[in-house]
């Protein structure tokens, strides 16, 4: 890799650099950037370029956009491998236990939604919309966890993490059947029609490592690697999710989040009810157990265990919330 050929294609030189997480950073004559391999396809950057240009124009400045090529791409090509460079962000990285960054995080995820709605990618982008897939994935991943549980009932020599994944099924899959159920019994269905003209989007990564708290306490947002075409209401579920992990599925926190985001893009009664459903779906189950069987990742068995015993830990306060909240959104 040249970075110096690299960095005169997007029209800037480089002072000095240093790695950074698998990224580089660059000191550059036009301030510090980051500059990184990257593994997704030409239509997929440009459709995340052109999102970000978008919310840019509408009003929604602070995220970390893609600088520009001498050939007008967000991206440039060098000995077959795809480089991008986007501004450096600098601040800390978000805290969910921040009460103050929580509440600033679901104000700036409302602000996200309404300036990327509406959203046309160009030409030649990916096409990434997820609307309308929800019944099916939940489905599939039924579908896959009564697949595994039959595999692992068959097996002569069980080890640890079959007898633990045996003693917790059932239960998940009743979740995950429930989920199904509120999804059939919503107006699902109805919202994905609207979303057609609406065409909302999502940033689909929204945690607290994308988040950025500058020094003068504005958000920035950065990493759209994941944004498509969704339902707003699937990042405000999956964000509420990965708080309630860390208090152990409070109501009051999670309630106290929607109302913040509800002050800048008021929630519907449908969506509360498609964030129940998804709150219901036990996806980290699903995610942990499918990883482990399909071998699709390379974990050690401690590390697997460690990952399956943190999904199924709070399963007890997980059931106590979906109840909670059930009975306060109907």
């Amino acid at each position: 890799m040249n970075i110096e050929a690299i960095a005169s294609r997007f029209k800037i030189r480089i002072m000095g650099l240093k790695p950074l997480r698998g990224v580089y950073m660059a000191y550059t004559d036009k301030g510090p950037k980051i500059l990184k391999k990257s593994k997704k396809e030409p239509e997929k950057l440009l459709y995340i370029h052109g999102l970000k240009e978008y919310m840019y124009k509408r009003g929604f400045h602070n995220l970390d956009r893609f600088l520009i090529s001498d050939q007008g791409l967000p991206f440039v090509i060098d000995e077959g491998n795809i480089y991008i460079m986007e501004d450096f962000i600098s601040g800390r990285e978000s805290s969910f236990i921040n009460p103050y960054d929580r509440s600033a995080a679901m104000r700036t995820l409302a602000q996200l939604h309404i300036h990327g709605q509406g959203y046309i990618p160009p030409t030649g982008a990916a096409e990434r919309n997820d609307i309308g897939k929800w019944e099916k994935t939940y489905l599939r991943k039924i579908n896959d966890l009564a697949e595994i549980k039959e595999t692992v009932k068959q097996k002569k020599h069980k080890d640890d993490f079959d007898n633990m994944f045996l003693e917790d099924v059932d239960f998940f899959m009743e979740m995950a059947w429930r989920a199904y159920d509120t999804l059939r019994n919503s107006r699902y269905k109805v919202l994905c029609k609207a979303a057609e003209n609406l065409k909302p989007i999502c940033h689909h990564d929204y945690t607290y490592h994308n988040i950025i708290i500058g020094k003068e306490g504005q958000i920035y947002i950065i990493d759209f690697d994941y944004s498509c075409h969704e339902l707003s209401c699937y990042d405000i579920a999956a964000v509420i999710q990965r708080v309630m992990r860390r208090f152990s599925y409070n109501i009051d926190i999670a309630m106290e989040m929607l109302m913040d985001y509800d002050r800048i893009k008021p929630i519907t009664d449908d969506e509360l009810i498609l964030i129940l459903s998804q709150s219901e779906f036990p996806q980290r189950f699903w995610r942990v157990t499918d990883r482990y069987y399909s071998g699709k990742t390379q974990w050690s068995k401690k590390k697997f265990i460690k990952k399956y015993r943190e999904a199924v830990e709070d399963k007890i306060f997980m059931l106590d919330f979906v109840n909670k909240f059930r009975n306060i959104i109907t």
